[in-house]
């Protein structure tokens, strides 16, 4: 019985959320803008700080790099696929961006904070930043062919200053440069480790509301949606169980970063496909699949919870 209390004190929360967001947008009780709001807080200023926190108290080493380390060829090459099959399957000028990236900041990282806690986020959070060159590269080929309005540099400026890239470096450097001891020694560490925690405390509930609230599975060409859906849960299944023998292989490797790894292979894409639509459908297209691919996640993120508690 108390093992089915503890993954329910789990799993109730989560769908509690994400129920809220959806019943909220069904009522009308808050605008698209208004949970857009929520999003750019959590992205801006709370999951940066949650990352500060992880990062300034990980024992980074051999381990984390390489995660990112084999990270990085599975999104080579699902990115590499994604840019031939838009030129004959599936021509949606968006698509490579539902291959270049996993949803690990919006969705990956609270997800795994809810199992393990804040304190394990940079394990998942060197994940993102592994994956950081193959989103970055993507955005810059997709931006440069679209229309006048958009602006490649500007985008590319955001990306590469998106303080969850920032923040988590800086937690890296004050923790490999030995700045962590001399904080702690001057008794302001734990400002720092409390303020950061206290800006964070929404993060996950934010995030499950705003997945409750934009899921869609589009109007348009639902064929596609599903088609896609499956070819990137396929490839990610299979690189994720390569990457899972690799990892077995190396003994010393923590449960933490199994689960880390696995949590990160059964994500959605990037929610930011979304926005590197040229019109309507390819804008529903790429919601339809983030949004199906949201509900397998979660769907496997039980059968996790169930395992792990």
């Amino acid at each position: 019985m108390q093992r089915v209390v503890t993954v329910l004190e789990i799993l109730v929360p989560i769908f509690a959320a994400i129920a809220l967001g959806m019943l909220a947008r069904r009522k009308g009780a808050l605008t698209r803008e208004g949970v857009m709001g929520m999003q750019q807080y959590v992205m801006q200023y709370g999951l940066p700080c949650v990352l500060f926190n992880s990062c300034l108290s990980a024992s980074i080493g051999a381990e984390s790099l390489t995660s990112m380390a084999l990270v990085l060829p599975m999104m080579l090459l699902s990115v590499t696929w994604a840019f031939r099959a838009r030129k004959s399957r599936f021509p949606y000028h968006n698509l490579p961006q539902l291959f270049a990236a996993q949803e690990s900041g919006m969705l990956g990282i609270p997800l795994f904070m809810t199992l393990f806690g804040a304190a394990q986020a940079f394990r998942m959070g060197v994940l993102d930043m592994a994956q950081a060159l193959v989103c970055i590269t993507t955005i810059a080929l997709l931006t440069a062919k679209t229309d006048e309005g958009t602006r490649p540099a500007e985008i590319l400026r955001q990306v590469f200053t998106s303080p969850l890239l920032l923040m988590s470096l800086l937690g890296l450097a004050l923790n490999l440069s030995g700045a962590k001891a001399w904080l702690e020694a001057a008794g302001i560490a734990s400002i720092l480790t409390e303020t950061a925690g206290f800006i964070a405390q929404p993060v996950s509930a934010a995030i499950l509301f705003a997945v409750g609230y934009n899921f869609s599975l589009g109007s348009g060409n639902r064929s596609h949606i599903f088609k896609i859906s499956a070819i990137h849960f396929a490839y990610f299944t299979l690189f994720g169980l390569l990457i899972q023998l690799v990892l077995f292989l190396l003994t010393s490797v923590e449960a933490q970063t199994r689960w880390a790894i696995l949590i990160y292979t059964t994500l959605p894409p990037s929610f930011l496909s979304l926005g590197l639509g040229r019109n309507e459908e390819e804008y529903e297209m790429a919601a339809g699949v983030c949004s199906l691919l949201t509900v397998v996640s979660l769907a496997i993120f039980c059968v996790i919870a169930v395992i792990v508690s």
